[in-house]
């Protein structure tokens, strides 16, 4: 009788960084710190449907004024894995998952933070910090696509679409309202912050992520082949 695959085998596994891989929003803390509270009218004006995220995000790091380096340091200081989400990771490489970080955040810190927690590679589709103070600039991976809510260039539901291959199970892990797009994309959605409330108003399903652990199990429930009644007596 030829063995069984690991059900996980079957996952592509998106990943949103800031906030759902790590415990907390590591972009708001240094952000915080180091522009005072220039940064939250930008965060204001997103959440009032006035800007994209990405153009959000893209004028409060115009606000930084420190050098680089500091700037990129403090990025990963800041990033605390959010729980269980090692074991996650190591469970789904083990298995044959493909598994990617989907983020807006920094390449150079994201895998930085991966060499920090040694922590299996996985793809990475995340943007640049180009240029010196006081002229930063933010670099959007050109793996995301144009979306008349996202903006140009800025669509996570693009990528995920691009990247999901026949017979795969789409597992989407978000916590916000730029994830939006790839959870409607998702036969699996994982939410956090205000990507619950965005689910609940448009009607999708998801389970409410906490501990990476709990949606390990889960991911393994829902994708165990159940045996026919006959099999069990």
């Amino acid at each position: 009788m030829p063995l069984m695959q690991n059900p996980l085998a079957r996952l592509l596994v998106l990943l949103d960084y800031d906030g759902t891989v790590t415990a907390h929003e590591c972009n708001d803390l240094v952000l915080q710190n180091l522009t005072g509270d220039a940064w939250r009218e930008l965060e204001a004006a997103l959440h009032a449907g006035l800007i994209g995220h990405a153009e959000c995000f893209s004028r409060q790091v115009a606000l930084v004024s420190v050098p680089r380096e500091q700037y990129i340091a403090q990025t990963v200081s800041a990033a605390e894995l959010a729980p269980g989400f090692s074991d996650f990771l190591r469970a789904l490489c083990t298995a044959g998952a493909r598994t990617a970080i989907v983020s807006a955040g920094f390449r150079e810190a994201i895998e930085a933070v991966w060499r920090r927690n040694d922590l299996p590679p996985v793809q990475v589709f995340a943007s640049m910090l180009e240029g010196e103070r006081p002229t930063y600039r933010l670099v959007l991976d050109p793996a995301l696509g144009d979306c008349p809510i996202c903006g140009p260039g800025a669509c996570k539901g693009a990528l995920a679409r691009s990247l999901r291959r026949p017979g795969d199970v789409l597992a989407v892990f978000g916590d916000a309202r730029s994830d939006l797009c790839m959870a409607r994309e998702a036969d699996q959605v994982f939410a956090r912050g205000k990507l619950v409330a965005l689910c609940e108003r448009e009607g999708l399903p998801y389970h409410a992520l906490s501990d990476y652990r709990d949606a390990l199990t889960e991911l393994r429930s829902e994708l165990t082949p159940r045996l026919p009644e006959k099999a069990l007596t």
